[in-house]
């Protein structure tokens, strides 16, 4: 009997700390998680890890979350992208409209993050 490889996600977070809790959770809970500090370092893991899905910051230090959900999504890469921000959902609505998948408030509730990632896309 085969079994399904596990769901590889790429957490972009400036914030080390949270980005290490989120990833170890995940980890625990069967998911491959790898994290990047910046949106050039999560171009450049793109490729390599080939995620599944993407949970992104808005509030990078290189670039913000919805230039790099856009030019994930010029890619042309079959992947989910969220957005993770401590910006409200209504204050950014419209500048996600397209780019994400689903949004997160920080700070994410990892179980609300786990059911975003395991429901069907």
């Amino acid at each position: 009997m085969e079994t399904e490889p596990p769901m590889r996600v790429l957490l972009v977070d400036d914030n080390e700390v949270s980005a290490e809790l989120l990833a170890e959770f995940l980890g625990l809970s069967g998911v491959q998680a790898r994290w990047a500090g910046t949106a050039a370092q999560a171009l450049e893991t793109v490729g390599d890890f080939a995620p599944h899905a993407v949970v992104a910051d808005i509030l990078l230090p290189d670039m913000d979350g919805y230039e790099l959900a856009r030019r994930l999504r010029e890619n042309g890469a079959p992947l989910r992208i969220y957005a993770l921000s401590g910006l409200s959902r209504q204050e950014r609505r419209d500048e996600a409209a397209g780019l994400f998948d689903g949004w997160l408030e920080k700070p994410a509730d990892p179980d609300a993050l786990l059911a975003l990632l395991r429901a069907p896309a």
